[in-house]
């Protein structure tokens, strides 16, 4: 396979509806909602509302199924499940909220029926779980098929699996892809979270990176927009009303709330911009400080000035420091003057302009 073909196809930004895009200052906010639904219909609807409240772009779903994932799954499997599976006949009312409150609605289909649904509801992003990256390729290949942008999770994910399903895409001249760094650990300790691999998976493919997220706490993905993350997906939860698997690992609305505010506080500190000129607030400040010169000892009409004359204080009047070597090359004492004082501009004159006033008088005598 080669990598470099890989690279030149795939795209540096995806746009998406309600002018939602990929790529860009504007970090693309998942709200990981998953299975933290309790399989009850109004309380996803009311988790997709609180996640458009709290700055999300997007409400995403995982599309599980025990009948669709498992053969002869055991009792443990079952109850999972009776926990997570996502009821097929919710995408339309999921789909529409999103619609409403302008955010994108997308899943995680983990089997073939799920994406012929999606399809219908003609969802316009995939995401592509790591569970079915290195395990699943006909899923792979049937999501890239859809010509849709595909997002795709990289925890249990070897870099020659990644590649080939880079490779995939590239096949389907589908180059709408990007791909997110993440841990498969629950949580995560952030010792064990390496985010220069988003920056690896970004050299190495050419194509778009993000971070989702399975630390506790807000700093990691903070962090990951900070080195250049374009998407930021963290497990989001309603509340602890409901035990759900990813609780653990979950933010509620507070704390999402304050993680976007972040994000969108390090997007602005990210715009370059070149140090032509200083920030008035700086300009401001600086004049505060500036060190001007103080006139040690007395000296008289005519006089020159030294170094060694003067001493460097703050005021807010006086010569600046930096004008010293100008005033000992070229100025001369206008008149009398006392010693321990600020010097003024008014109380020196140019050498040149003292020797003219001195053979104007010699004329007129």
């Amino acid at each position: 396979m080669s990598l470099t073909s890989a690279r030149s196809v795939m795209a540096t930004s995806i746009s998406l509806p309600h002018q939602k895009q990929i790529g860009g200052r504007h970090t693309f906010v998942i709200a990981e909602i998953g299975s933290n639904h309790g399989n009850d219909l109004q309380r996803a609807l009311d988790t997709i509302d609180a996640a458009a409240d709290c700055g999300a772009d997007a409400a995403k779903f995982q599309s599980l199924s025990l009948d669709e994932q498992w053969f002869q799954p055991s009792a443990e499997i079952t109850a999972l499940h009776k926990k997570i599976d996502l009821d097929e006949s919710w995408y339309a009312a999921l789909n529409e909220r999103c619609q409403k409150r302008g955010i994108i609605f997308f899943s995680t289909p983990t089997y073939f029926r799920a994406v012929d649904l999606l399809q219908v509801m003609d969802v316009p992003l995939y995401k592509i779980a790591s569970a079915q990256i290195g395990t699943f390729p006909q899923l792979v290949e049937k999501i890239a098929q859809t010509q849709k942008p595909v997002i795709i999770s990289t925890g249990i994910v070897t870099t020659s699996e990644l590649d080939r399903t880079v490779e995939i895409f590239r096949q389907h001249e589908n180059n709408q892809l990007a791909i997110l760094h993440c841990n498969s650990i629950y949580p995560t300790p952030p010792a064990k979270v390496h985010l220069p691999r988003m920056l690896e998976f970004a050299e190495r493919y050419g194509c778009l990176t993000g971070f989702s997220d399975h630390t506790d706490g807000i700093a990691i993905p903070i962090a990951a927009v900070a080195m250049g993350a374009t998407i930021v997906e963290k497990h989001f939860l309603l509340d602890d009303a409901v035990p759900c698997p990813d609780a653990p690992f979950s933010l509620t609305p507070t704390d999402f709330r304050k993680m976007v505010d972040e994000i969108r506080a390090v997007e602005k500190a990210l715009v370059p911009a070149l140090r032509t000129t200083l920030e008035p607030e700086e300009n401001d400040f600086k004049n505060q400080i500036l060190q001007k010169l103080i006139l040690k000892r007395p000296k008289p009409a005519g006089a020159s000035f030294s170094a060694d004359d003067f001493e460097f204080r703050r005021h807010k009047n006086g010569i600046d420091c930096r004008d010293l070597a100008n005033v000992l090359n070229n100025f001369q004492a206008a008149g009398e003057l006392a010693g321990n004082q600020l010097l003024e501009w008014h109380q020196i004159i140019k050498v040149t302009e003292a020797n003219h006033e001195h053979e104007s008088l010699s004329h007129r005598a």
